[in-house]
């Protein structure tokens, strides 16, 4: 890629959005005579500038460095554009960075797509074969779920790393950050890519949920290529009542719940030891008490469970620690596969900051100083990739 292209792409891009040679300058710290070397060719422009540049502008990165629109990047094009409130933005700005990257990475340093594995692949047949996208919603969620535990040899129990399992099986890429709770998931998935966004401002076992909700999505090929969740639990058509179902039932087997409750009754101590045992929040596993295929609970106790308080039943139990269980972590998790590439490419000068920037969603002069304040500091980078 020449300089002098990008340059000029920048300009055009400029002059279509009416912002001048000093806006620009301004915005990326610059002078206005810096700005138009830039666009001349004949002063480098660094990735963390780049994407500095598409920001202010208003267009992805792939638009200013002319890169064709392979799936991921049309795939990051199409979240930005799908139709939704205000309020949705943030999630899908952030899936769009990670589709951003992950192109780049691809490029720079022979980033290999995802895929599923074996057992994955064979989940994913079977729930063709067997027209688990058609049908009763709940009875094929719950079929879903048992395909996959047999399939990957799952059993009864507990699902530790649910995230890891997305990826390894099934090749969708999982991302926690703290997004706030007007979206709680979101599954942007297409050719050769595969991306999940779970929101970490709910509380953990909300979050387990949600991304084995966005999983059977991807399992079953919705058709829809961004499916963005403001509230699983408020389902209303067919397609979001099979996710439910096949959350639920992946995350609480029949056989698990009823080997840790061993006959008792269901008191406070006992639903506080389920919500430890399979990770799960109160709601999810009140309901899940209440179906048809586990009939532990009447919908009348169902409800009287619902009336009282997660921290309340929790305390009444004399769990030392409900807050484990309630408040939201705010954890932030990038697919290991991302960050492992990017910190590579960045130490081997075939990446610039800015993809790791994009990655991190922080700004690129603080992740520099961060950087080098542990002693982390880029080789240069070479000329014919300098500007991915």
């Amino acid at each position: 890629m020449k300089e002098q292209s990008v340059g000029a792409r920048i300009a055009a891009l400029r002059a279509v959005r009416g912002v001048t040679g000093a806006e620009l300058g301004q915005a990326l710290g610059l002078t206005k005579s810096q700005v138009s070397k830039i666009e001349n060719g004949t002063r480098k422009l660094d990735v963390s500038e780049v994407a500095l540049v598409a920001e202010v502008l208003g267009v992805t990165l792939a638009e200013v460095l002319g890169v064709s629109r392979k799936g991921t990047l049309a795939l990051a094009a199409r979240v930005m554009s799908e139709p939704g409130q205000d309020e949705t933005r943030p999630a899908r700005r952030r899936v769009r960075q990670l589709l951003e990257s992950e192109a780049a990475l691809s490029d720079a340093v022979g980033l290999r797509p995802s895929s599923p594995s074996t057992a994955g692949t064979t989940v994913m047949r079977r729930a063709e074969a067997e027209l688990l996208s058609e049908g009763s919603p709940v009875r094929a969620g719950t079929r879903l779920a048992g395909i996959v535990r047999e399939e990957l040899g799952l059993g009864r129990a507990p699902i530790a790393d649910l995230l890891a399992l997305c990826e390894r099986h099934f090749g969708l890429n999982a991302v926690v950050w703290p997004i706030g709770k007007a979206v709680s998931g979101l599954c942007a998935h297409g050719a050769d890519v595969a991306l999940m966004l779970v929101s970490s401002s709910y509380p953990r076992g909300h979050q387990r949920f949600t991304g084995t909700h966005e999983l059977a999505h991807h399992i079953l090929g919705d058709p829809r290529e961004v499916i963005v969740e403001t509230d699983v639990f408020m389902v209303r058509t067919p397609a979001e009542q099979r996710a439910n179902a096949f959350a639920a039932a992946l995350l609480m087997p029949v056989d698990g719940l009823h080997e840790v409750i061993a006959g008792r009754p269901l008191d406070e101590g006992v639903i506080g030891e389920l919500m430890r045992e399979f990770d799960v929040s109160y709601r999810a596993l009140v309901y899940r008490l209440a179906d048809r295929s586990v009939r532990l609970l009447s919908d009348a106790q169902r409800d009287a469970w619902l009336a009282q308080t997660p921290t309340s039943v929790l305390r009444a139990a004399g769990d030392l620690t409900p807050h484990d269980l309630t408040t939201p972590d705010e954890t932030r998790r990038l697919p290991p596969r991302l960050w492992m590439a990017a910190q590579q490419g960045y130490q081997s000068g075939r990446v610039g900051l800015g993809v790791l920037s994009s990655l991190l969603d922080e700004d690129p002069d603080i992740l520099f100083a961060r950087l080098a304040d542990a002693g982390i500091k880029p080789p240069a980078v070479q000329d014919d990739l300098a500007d991915l």
